[in-house]
């Protein structure tokens, strides 16, 4: 009997030094949960074709080392599962390709890889997301209250134009989203043993439909202009109604600056006729003052500006410009020919390549947001 004993114990023993060997999350611990929730920008489209300029930043090049494997390959991380409703594939290891699209990524990559070498613990991240929302009317929550004047005006315009929203919809969704999956933790990490969860944090990166209507005008009245003024109050209101909803009040909660533009948006401002970069300083400001709100406590504004991407950005106004030739001229558009000449595009492709409001498509840009909600999260700074 002491025998079998004995063989038990060291049986038991190597397993565990095989845990640690293998980088596995150590069984037994409360799974942390991350929740990823926004709009496009969150769902994620950075092109993975350009994944790899990554290498090339001055400062955070060291970084794509840690999403590849030793053959070049990208890694795929069982430490950390990631599970997302929208997708048709809608859970598995951390990898490549949980982006919007199947060649996309968003800030999940990053953020997820982050988090998975910080803690021993398994980690799941809960991503809900969908493009072109809201705060003031899709994510709205209960205790935002009533419309203000100027959103019941935009909204009555939308009505008019066939466009009906429900108020509130997505804030819904988002809660109802993330206790599903909560629900269902068992079928969604591997070797899930009952241990129960920690919900850990919560990383929000939206702004821009909320910032968009900047140059709106109904009756002589900027109603654009009220609705990112009262930005920081509907988020604020969400953020507290999420944390009961959820029962977690002191979940910590980053908030993931719109760096679209970067650092030349605050440039631009100055100019007086220049009323859309003063709209995207003021919706910035908007953003950093939910992180100052006194009454929230333990959320946390994350400067995102200073990874946008200059050089992409003067390729892709290039490519606009391009673009207009092109239909003058009767020329189709192709991927060959965003712009005019072959080592300009192949640049451009390389950088990214996609709209200006998902930043130009730029893989790099999606994996230092990603980086830097996730240490936000960690430090609290």
């Amino acid at each position: 009997m002491l025998t079998l004993i004995l063989a038990s114990l060291v049986m038991g023993l190597t397993s565990i030094v095989s845990n640690v060997d293998n980088n596995e999350p150590t069984i037994g611990k409360k799974v942390k949960v991350f929740i990823l929730a926004g709009q496009s920008n969150m769902e994620g489209h950075g092109q993975i074709r350009s994944l790899n300029h990554l290498g090339q930043h001055p400062q955070y090049g060291y970084l794509l080392e840690k999403l590849k494997n030793a053959d070049g390959s990208w890694k795929e991380r069982e430490d950390v599962i990631i599970t997302w409703q929208a997708r048709e594939k809608k859970s598995g290891p951390l990898t490549v390709g949980w982006g919007s699209q199947n060649h996309e990524i968003g800030p999940e990559l990053m953020f997820g890889t982050v988090m998975g070498e910080k803690y021993d613990e398994q980690v799941l991240l809960i991503k809900t997301a969908w493009g072109g929302k809201d705060v003031f009317c899709d994510f709205r929550s209960p205790t935002a209250g009533s419309l203000t004047e100027d959103e019941a005006l935009l909204l009555e315009r939308e009505q008019s134009e066939n466009n009906n929203r429900e108020i509130g919809y997505y804030y819904r969704k988002l809660i109802s989203e993330i206790k599903e999956q909560l629900m269902n933790i068992d079928n969604l990490v591997p070797g899930y043993q009952g241990q129960g969860y920690e919900i850990s944090g919560m990383a929000w990166f939206q702004g821009w439909n909320d910032f968009c209507q900047w140059h709106i005008e109904i009756d002589q009245k900027k109603v654009g202009t009220g609705i990112i003024e009262n930005y920081p109050k509907n988020l604020s209101a969400m953020f507290r109604d999420l944390r009961q909803d959820l029962n977690v009040p002191n979940m910590p909660i980053v908030i993931g600056e719109m760096g679209i533009g970067g650092y030349d948006i605050a440039l631009r401002a100055k100019g007086q006729e220049n009323h859309e970069a003063q709209a995207v300083m003021n919706f910035r400001q908007a953003q950093q003052a939910v992180a100052e709100d006194k009454t929230l406590r333990n959320v946390t504004f994350v400067p995102t500006a200073g990874f946008w991407d200059t050089r992409l950005q003067e390729l892709r106004q290039i490519s606009d410009a391009y673009w207009s030739e092109k239909q003058k001229k009767g020329i189709s558009d192709t991927t060959e020919n965003h712009l005019p000449t072959k080592e300009l595009n192949d640049e451009y492709l390389n950088r990214g390549g996609h709209w200006y409001c998902h930043y130009n498509g730029s893989a790099t840009n999606y994996s230092l947001v990603g980086y830097a909600l996730a240490n936000a999260l960690i430090t609290g700074e």
